[in-house]
C-alpha cells in the first residue's frame, strides 16, 4: 500500500506540475518590443477564424495531451508491476542495502575544531538500545587530554549517569550499563580537552528500551506450499501488534532476503511465524541435497497502537540461527500471487499509461 501511494502521488505531481506548466507558458505575454517606426496603421480584415473560448480550451487540451505524461504512467505502472511481483514478506536483499542490513546502525556525531582544523567524532555501538544492554562509546579525532560521557535525559535535564573515558591507541572509549527506570529518549553528552584548542562537547541521541518482548529460541523451519515457515519462540511481556524483521545469508555471508512479518501476540509464551519465499531461495538453493542458511539482524518491534504513542521494541538471546537441512524441492515452485487490491492500484496506474 506504501509503495502503491508513493507510486501515485509523485506520478500526480508530475502530471498536475506538467499540465500547469505548459498551460501557463501558452497564457504568459509576448516580452515587450519597441514600438515600430510606421507612419500610417494599415488595417487589414483577419485572415484566421478569430480564437473563440471553445477554440482556446481544445487547444490547451491538446497541448496538455501532448506532455510525455503517458510515458510516465508507464514507468510507475512497471515499478509498481515488478514490486507486487515480490512477496512483501520476503523481499530480496543485496550487499547494498545498508540500512536493511544494519538497522540499528549509530551514524557518528562530527565537529569541526577551528584551532587546528581537525574534526572529532563520537561513535556508539547503536542508536537503539534494550535493556540490559550497554551503551559503548568511542571519541577520537584529536589527541586529548581528557574525556567525560553524560548520561541525561532531555526532558528533566537531570543526569543519569557519568563516566571517564580512556584512551586506547588513540581513541577515547567508555561504557556505561543501562538502568530500568531510564526514560525511551536520552542524550549522551561527551565532554573533551583538546591538547591544542579548547574544550569541546558532542551530543548524540539515543533510545534505550524496556524488553517488550524477547525472542528465545527458532524451532525447525519447515515448507508450506512455496514459502518455508521460521518459527520464532518469544516471552511476550506486553501485548500488542508486533512487527518482526530478520535477514536471511548464505553461509558465507552473502545477503539473499529481508523477512518481515506483523502478528497480534497476547502476554506469554507465543510462536511467530518469518517466511521466506521460494523465488528468493531458488538462487541460492542446492540443486540436489540440502541447503544452508543463517538467519540473523533480528528486530523485534511492538507497534505504536495510537499516535502519541511510543513504538516499543524487544530482545534477542538468539544472535543468529542456521539452517543446515533445508531441501529446495519441498517447496512449490510457483510466483507470488498479488492481492486483489494490488492488481486493482496497478489497473489504475495501467490505465492512466493508456493501456
Amino acid at each position: 500500500m506504501k509503495k502503491f501511494l508513493l507510486i501515485s502521488v509523485i506520478l500526480i505531481v508530475i502530471c498536475i506540475t506538467a499540465g500547469y506548466f505548459a498551460l501557463q507558458r501558452e497564457a504568459l505575454p509576448s516580452p515587450e518590443l519597441p514600438a515600430p517606426q510606421v507612419t500610417t496603421a494599415i488595417l487589414t480584415p483577419p485572415t484566421t477564424q478569430p480564437t473563440t473560448p471553445k477554440t482556446a480550451i481544445t487547444q490547451k487540451q491538446s497541448l496538455v495531451e501532448s506532455l510525455p505524461l503517458a510515458q510516465a504512467a508507464q514507468t510507475a505502472a512497471a515499478h509498481y508491476e515488478y514490486s507486487i511481483s515480490l512477496p512483501p514478506y520476503s523481499q530480496p536483499l543485496g550487499k547494498g542495502d545498508f540500512d536493511r542490513l544494519n538497522p540499528n546502525h549509530f551514524y557518528a556525531v562530527e565537529m569541526p575544531i577551528e584551532e587546528n582544523n581537525e574534526q572529532v567524532s563520537l561513535s556508539l555501538n547503536q542508536y537503539r538500545f534494550v535493556h540490559p544492554a550497554t551503551i559503548e562509546i568511542s571519541l577520537s579525532g584529536s589527541q586529548f587530554s581528557n574525556a567525560t560521557a553524560t548520561i541525561l535525559d532531555p526532558t528533566s535535564q537531570q543526569t543519569l549517569s557519568t563516566t571517564r573515558l580512556k584512551e586506547s591507541d588513540g581513541i577515547w572509549l567508555g561504557a556505561v550499563d543501562g538502568e530500568t527506570t531510564w526514560p525511551q529518549e536520552l542524550n549522551v553528552v561527551v565532554r573533551a580537552k583538546p591538547n591544542s584548542a579548547k574544550a569541546v562537547a558532542l551530543t548524540a541521541s539515543i533510545r534505550y528500551y524496556q524488553p517488550s518482548a524477547t525472542l528465545l529460541a527458532i524451532a525447525k523451519p519447515y515448507p508450506e506450499q512455496a514459502d518455508l515457515i521460521i518459527p520464532l519462540q518469544l516471552e511476550v511481556k506486553q501485548s500488542g501488534t508486533y512487527r518482526i524483521r530478520a535477514n536471511l545469508f548464505t553461509p558465507d555471508d552473502t545477503p539473499i532476503s529481508h523477512l518481515v512479518e506483523k502478528q497480534k501476540l497476547s502476554e506469554g509464551k507465543q510462536v511467530f511465524n518469518l517466511k521466506a519465499h521460494q523465488s528468493v531461495l531458488a538462487p541460492f538453493s542446492a540443486k540436489s541435497g540440502p541447503s544452508q542458511f543463517t538467519l540473523k539482524t533480528f528486530v523485534i518491534e511492538r507497534m505504536s497502537p495510537m499516535p502519541g504513542e511510543l513504538a516499543q521494541f524487544g530482545d534477542s538471546k538468539i544472535t543468529e540461527y542456521h539452517i543446515t537441512d533445508f531441501y529446495f524441492d519441498a517447496l512449490e515452485k510457483r510466483p507470488y500471487q498479488p492481492s486483489a487490491a494490488e492488481r486493482q492500484r496497478l489497473g489504475y496506474l495501467q490505465k492512466m499509461a493508456g493501456k
